[in-house]
């Protein structure tokens, strides 16, 4: 499945972190719930268990983001762009290393 970040530009540095077996297809569920299509897939990663990618995903988010509403997280879209790509199979990288990846955008 995949772990993604899906933005909508009405709200400004908001980011959703979830979950899916298909990103693509997440992104145009949402798209029907907008009369604009104004939903955009900012990232999405492969990855081997989504359930547990997603929960270290809002773990990290939680540890960074200004404001939290459930799945949406506001904060800069580049450092979710870093925790998302961080998840995937491709890029195994500690929690750890990750947090410091995404922190180290954040204060630049």
């Amino acid at each position: 499945g995949y772990v993604y970040a899906i933005i909508n530009s009405a709200w400004e540095s908001w980011v959703k972190i979830g979950m899916a077996v298909d990103a693509e297809d997440r992104l145009r569920a949402y798209q029907t719930s907008s009369p604009f299509r104004d939903y955009e897939l900012l990232e999405a990663a492969k990855v081997t268990d989504k359930r547990k990618a997603e929960a270290l995903a809002h773990q990290l988010c939680s540890r960074i983001c200004e404001e939290r509403n459930g799945e949406w997280f506001k904060m800069p879209l580049d450092v979710a762009q870093v925790i998302i790509r961080g998840l995937a199979e491709s890029a195994p990288e500690s929690e750890e290393t990750l947090l410091q990846s995404a922190v180290q955008l954040r204060i630049a």
